[in-house]
């Protein structure tokens, strides 16, 4: 038993579950039920690939196992997004009249502030 990961990965490559000896297994006869069940023994290197702790790839997507080699590579891109419509606010007019209130209320307030320093002898 020298891989101290086992990892089981989906049809495309991405990584599902990881086991860790003494975590999950102890024994060969452990290892091996995994190892008959699909799981894929893996370095640490790659498992550090796998998780995140040597960045997102090429696409900041992550890795994925590369079926050929066995190794981390570079998942592909996410798919685009299609937008349908473009968003737009929905506020009610009412809201949208009490905003605009609020705003207009609070430029007056600064103008009589000012007016009252100037008054008190300020500048």
């Amino acid at each position: 038993m020298e891989n101290k990961y086992l990892a089981k990965f989906d049809i495309n490559g991405c990584r599902e579950i990881t086991l860790v000896k003494g975590v999950h297994y102890n024994t060969d006869d452990e290892h091996q039920a995994y190892i008959d069940g699909g799981y894929i023994p893996i370095t640490d290197e790659d498992y550090q690939h796998y998780i995140g702790n040597r960045g997102t790839g090429d696409n900041g997507t992550g890795y994925v196992r590369d079926p050929k080699t066995g190794k981390p590579v570079s998942a592909p891109p996410a798919p685009p997004v299609e937008v349908t419509e473009e968003p737009t606010a929905n506020v009610p007019e009412t809201e949208l009249a009490v905003m605009e209130g609020m705003v207009d209320m609070q430029s007056r307030i600064a103008v009589l502030e000012a007016e009252l320093a100037k008054l008190k002898g300020g500048k």
